[in-house]
């Protein structure tokens, strides 16, 4: 597994995919992918590689010759969300002729997944906080969670994602667009130094890599969750610096934030066991109250926002969330959570829950439904 995860960051890198392919990568990884049928992750990471692979245009005729397109139509029929996200981000790549967007490694497309002729008006973007997860961030509510790193390597059961299967069919004129990228609670987890990033180097990434799916192009509504909500603020803070990314500011509404820590978290001032308190990640450590990047990216964005009249919903959790085995920590309390615009709503859930509605009709989802509605209610009637 780990020569897997090794050859998914080679094949982030474009003259790393042309040696893959060389050296008859494709027809392996497919050989590969058959052989393990029963297992969702490593197939999941063989179709990150060919995704990757995809994003160079020379390399559409030996994907496509080595029979993988039909793989992927077929994995495009399954229930589960993540493996239909992976085919659908993959063949959308390859599709040159009616997708303009490319979609880079972590970038997945929940809505739509097939071409249609259904006009797109506006994007909904959903950004996950510290150890989330593209899908497992965004599905209904489980009980019992406890945040550690074992949390994310749990998988098998993550399979809803409530902005594929209610919003989507709420608002079919949207696309959705989750982001994934490597998060850690501890740098033990961190297999190499180039995983240790900053929130502003994370930022900077994933704005390159927006921008080439075509955020920015129309409408846009940014959702987050705890750390995510500060990648969002810097992200727009760096595209208000740049010209050629003028567009993403002049075409974002709104913002909804889940519990995202603006003035810092608790979860910075605790350590999970010896191990988190010699080495606590560099992301918890920015997460401290007495941050002083984090104070000028609250003061920044304030004021950023402001002049920019963004309409913005904030929720923030009201219960505790067990850390590890023997620790129960309020990790956003309600003054962090506060951006300084907009409502700012309790909810009696704790921080892993405050972005998973129990259910469809469940007072979190339909208060996020109707902001996004009211928000880009003029983008949508156009």
């Amino acid at each position: 597994m780990f020569c897997l995860d090794a050859l998914v960051k080679h094949s982030e890198i474009s003259t790393h995919c042309d040696k893959i392919e060389a050296n008859g990568g494709l027809q392996l990884l497919q050989r590969l992918y058959q052989l393990h049928k029963d297992c969702p992750k490593v197939q999941r990471n063989i179709m990150r590689i060919i995704g990757n692979m995809a994003l160079n245009e020379h390399l559409h005729s030996p994907i496509v010759q080595s029979g993988w397109v039909s793989i992927l139509a077929e994995a495009m029929k399954s229930q589960d969300i993540m493996e239909a996200s992976h085919a659908a981000r993959t063949l959308a790549n390859l599709d040159r002729e009616t997708v303009r967007e490319k979609y880079q490694d972590g970038v997945y497309v929940l809505h739509p997944q097939y071409r249609t002729s259904q006009p797109i008006k506006a994007d909904v973007l959903f950004v996950h906080g510290l150890m989330g997860a593209a899908f497992k961030t965004w599905r209904q509510q489980d009980n019992d969670q406890v945040l550690n790193d074992q949390v994310s390597e749990d998988e098998s059961r993550y399979t809803a994602c409530w902005p594929k299967t209610w919003l989507a069919r709420d608002c079919p004129t949207l696309r959705i667009i989750s982001v994934e990228y490597d998060t850690s609670l501890s740098d033990w987890r961190a297999r190499c130094p180039m995983e240790r990033k900053s929130i502003a180097f994370r930022s900077n990434e994933l704005l390159r890599k927006l921008r080439a799916a075509g955020v920015g192009d129309r409408p846009v509504i940014w959702v987050s969750h705890s750390m995510g909500g500060l990648l969002v603020k810097k992200m727009l803070l760096e595209a208000s610096r740049k010209p050629e990314l003028s567009t993403v500011i002049s075409n974002t509404r709104g913002m909804v934030f889940y519990s995202v820590p603006h003035r810092g978290s608790h979860l910075a001032e605790f350590s999970v066991n010896v191990r988190y308190l010699l080495f606590p990640s560099l992301e918890v450590k920015e997460l401290s109250k007495d941050s002083p990047a984090l104070k000028t990216l609250q003061d920044d964005f304030l004021k950023f926002a402001k002049d920019k009249n963004f309409q913005v919903l904030n929720f923030v959790e009201t219960l505790p969330t067990s850390i590890g085995s023997m620790i129960k920590l309020h990790v956003v309390p309600v003054e962090s959570a506060d951006l300084g615009i907009g409502d700012l709503i309790p909810v009696d859930v704790n921080h892993l829950n405050i972005c998973k509605p129990e259910k469809k009709d469940a007072f979190l989802y339909q208060r996020t439904l109707r902001f996004i509605r009211e928000t880009l209610a003029k983008d949508l009637e156009n």
